[in-house]
C-alpha cells in the first residue's frame, strides 16, 4: 500500500512538473506574441499609464526577445529528448512549443518588410498612440481645453510659443497631466493648443485646435486623428 501511494505521489509530482514546463514553454510565449507582435504592451501603457513606456516597453522588448529565443532552443532540445517516451498528446504539445516561438520570430522579421503606411505595420509607437487616444477619449473635456484658444494672441516673430500656466488648465487637461502646454499657431496663423508629455527619444503630445486647423505631414512624428482639429502625435526617434 505504501509503495502504491509513493508511486501515485510521484506520478502527481511528475504531472505537476509537466504543467509547469507547459506554462513556461507554451503559454508564456503565446502571451509574448500578444504583448510584443500585436503591440498589446505598448497599447496598455498608452491607455492606462503612459510613462510606463519608459520602464516597461523599452527594457522589456529585448528581454522578451531573448526569452522567445530561449524557448525555441529549449523546445527543440526537449523534442529530441522526450520524443520516444512521449504520448501522442505530449508530442503535439512539444511541436507547439517550437512552433509558437517560430511564429513570434517570423512576425518580427515580417514586420521589417511591411510598408510603413500599411495597417499591418504595428511598431510600438503606433500601438502606444492608439492606447493614448483611448485615454484622451476616456477623460473627455476636449471642448473645455479648446476654450483656452480664446486667450490666443499671435506671438511676435522673435517670441516663442507662450506657455499656459497650470492654474489656467481645465480639469480635463489636469487629469491628463501633461508636462507642458503651449499656445501655438500653424502656418496659416490659426491658433492651437499643444500639450506635451515625455522627452528624449520618445516624446508625445496632443494637438487641439479648430476643425479647420492644418495638419501637415511629418517624417519624424506619427500622427493619429482623434476628431476634426484634434490629433495625437508620437515622436519616431
Amino acid at each position: 500500500m505504501q509503495s502504491q501511494e509513493i508511486q501515485q505521489s510521484k506520478k502527481k509530482t511528475a504531472s505537476l512538473d509537466w504543467n509547469k514546463w507547459d506554462v513556461i514553454y507554451l503559454v508564456l510565449p503565446t502571451i509574448c506574441i500578444f504583448l510584443i507582435s500585436f503591440g498589446g504592451l505598448s497599447y496598455l501603457c498608452g491607455r492606462f499609464s503612459p510613462y510606463l513606456i519608459y520602464f516597461l516597453v523599452c527594457p522589456t522588448y529585448p528581454m522578451i526577445g531573448l526569452f522567445i529565443i530561449y524557448c525555441l532552443v529549449a523546445g527543440i532540445v526537449r523534442l529530441f529528448r522526450c520524443w520516444r517516451k512521449s504520448t501522442r498528446r505530449r508530442k503535439v504539445a512539444l511541436f507547439a512549443e517550437i512552433i509558437i516561438p517560430l511564429v513570434s520570430i517570423a512576425l518580427f522579421v515580417a514586420s521589417l518588410f511591411v510598408p510603413e503606411d500599411s495597417h499591418l505595420n504595428r511598431p510600438p509607437f503606433k500601438s502606444f498612440a492608439c492606447g493614448f487616444k483611448d485615454r484622451v477619449r476616456s477623460k473627455g473635456g476636449i471642448e473645455s481645453i479648446r476654450d483656452l484658444l480664446r486667450t490666443f494672441r499671435k506671438p511676435d516673430e522673435r517670441e516663442i510659443a507662450p506657455r499656459i500656466p497650470y492654474e489656467e488648465w481645465p480639469k480635463s487637461l489636469k487629469a491628463l497631466n501633461p508636462k507642458t502646454v503651449f499656445l501655438c499657431e500653424d502656418k496659416n496663423g490659426t491658433g492651437y493648443i499643444m500639450a506635451r508629455w515625455g522627452g528624449g527619444f520618445l516624446p508625445w503630445g496632443l494637438i487641439i485646435g479648430t476643425q479647420n486647423i492644418d495638419i501637415p505631414p511629418s517624417d519624424s512624428e506619427y500622427r493619429l486623428l482623434l476628431e476634426p482639429g484634434v490629433y495625437i502625435w508620437v515622436g519616431m526617434y
